[in-house]
């Protein structure tokens, strides 16, 4: 579990709205309400979807002009009136949202993929074939044209024996697109016969093909596996192989913490369709995990990857004294296929760093979003920034996602119940990306993954943010 801050912080944090620019004026506190929950299948109110608003943005202020402004944001729970929202992600279209449940236990465990509807605020739940899929999808992919969803098992943290899965939106009917008649435990099955063990996971949408690509792990023992980029048809049919990364990049595994994905996931495919990128890990000697940024050309797969960012390269925005080295979570494409976005993280108790880094997709060339590596010491983590009233712990958000509307970086925290929105344009400018907005609120969230629209919807920390251009 993450740790926000001290209390000594948390303290000054809970005058940041005051703390503004002198040249810009606050706007005025919005009023406490208490809203009603909407029920499934009803539609909202424009006075209902006002009060969910008002209990997220109580106190809101915004701070600077910004490309983009913030409409509303609302509890993603309270949109669909559930107590929880795993794995919650919008459709590219902004028409719904996708999330996972499930009831019960062992044999008697019913699980369902759920879909609400904006337009009417309709939701329907379809059930996952009973005894076929194991544990729970770590990340609904959605089809780029918004009328289907792809998602695998987890194969390395839970150990499940995974295929390559679909959910068609239009009817709820599931079909397992890679389906080699086993499920369960992997491990067993390598021990106990001769036969290959297929690992399908980690799909990713190509827009410009329309295909599914995805990573198949073969186990060969101990901490040994043969990997290949593989390409199947949504329609269905044999997956064809793209890329064999044992001659490429042997013994290199994309490998996930489900709890802490962010962006895009550990692998995405630019919006032209011609590029991979994809964290790669290797193994030690002692076993340990050492994550390297790849950059795969769609257009000659047989290629030698391009390292761009190494091992060793995640801590170069962080200070010498964090004791904790730094490893990337996640990645996003940005609109022009010319660069990434990565998100990296060193966790220690009082001292949490994520750190995000635009990367050249030609040069390597890697830039910080926030540069914290000149820091003296970790007392000066919870000073101001220069010419800001911004301690630089505030600049180490949660989460992030790109904006649906402009090439910015979102950044968002939450520290001494204040949440605070970056706006930080892409690529970096040399200045500390400016605090648009503040919120008052104790929610907090453990979410760390992110989704947006093309109609201008953000969902990050738990929250549908409503984005707009101003005039």
């Amino acid at each position: 579990m993450r740790v926000f801050t001290s209390i000594l912080f948390a303290a000054a944090l809970a005058v940041l709205g005051l703390l503004v620019a002198p040249s810009v004026q606050a706007a005025p506190a919005a009023a406490t309400a208490t809203p009603t929950p909407v029920a499934a299948g009803e539609a909202m109110t424009e006075t209902e979807s006002a009060a969910m608003t008002e209990t997220v943005t109580t106190t809101a202020t915004t701070t600077v002009t910004a490309p983009i402004t913030v409409e509303s944001a609302r509890p993603v729970t309270d949109i669909l009136n559930e107590r929880q929202a795993p794995f919650a992600t919008l459709s590219p279209d902004g028409r719904f949202i996708a999330w996972y449940t499930e009831t019960g236990n062992r044999r008697n465990r019913e699980q369902q993929i759920c879909l609400f509807t904006f337009a009417n605020a309709g939701k329907r739940c379809h059930s996952l074939p009973s005894g076929e899929f194991r544990n729970f999808p770590y990340q609904l992919q959605w089809a780029p044209t918004s009328d289907a969803i792809a998602f695998s098992e987890n194969p390395f943290q839970l150990g499940n024996e995974s295929d390559i899965w679909l959910m068609s939106v239009p009817d709820g009917a599931f079909t397992n697109l890679t389906d080699d008649g086993l499920a369960g435990s992997w491990t067993p099955m390598v021990a106990q016969s001769d036969t290959p063990v297929n690992l399908d996971y980690l799909p990713t949408w190509n827009a410009d093909d329309g295909a599914i690509y995805f990573w198949r792990a073969n186990p060969t023992g101990g901490l040994t596996f043969t990997l290949s980029l593989q390409r199947i048809d949504p329609a269905g049919g044999e997956a064809e192989e793209v890329a064999d990364m044992n001659a490429l990049l042997p013994q290199h595994l994309p490998l996930f913490d489900f709890e802490s994905i962010y962006l895009d996931g550990p692998a995405a495919i630019s919006p032209d369709g011609s590029k991979m990128a994809v964290l790669l890990a290797d193994f030690t000697d002692m076993g340990g995990r050492q994550f390297s940024l790849y950059m795969m050309d769609l257009t000659d797969p047989a290629a030698e990857p391009q390292l761009l960012v190494g091992p060793d390269e995640w801590a170069t925005a962080i200070p010498d004294w964090q004791s904790m080295p730094a490893t990337p979570h996640g990645l996003s494409w940005l609109p022009d296929s010319q660069g990434v976005v990565v998100a990296a993280l060193s966790i220690t108790t009082w001292t949490p760093f994520t750190v995000f880094y635009y990367v050249d997709a030609a040069s390597g060339e890697k830039t910080p979003v926030v540069d914290f590596s000149g820091l003296e010491n970790s007392d000066a983590y919870f000073d101001n920034a220069p010419d800001t009233a911004i301690p630089w712990r505030f600049f180490s958000p949660w989460t992030a996602s790109l904006s649906p509307l402009s090439d910015d970086l979102l950044l968002l925290n939450n520290l001494g119940g204040v949440i605070g929105l970056f706006v930080a344009p892409q690529p970096p400018a040399e200045e500390l990306p400016p605090l648009v907005q503040t919120a008052s609120s104790w929610s907090i969230s453990s979410v760390t993954q992110s989704s947006h629209s093309s109609n201008g919807k953000v969902m990050m920390y738990g929250l549908l943010l409503t984005l707009a251009q101003p005039e």
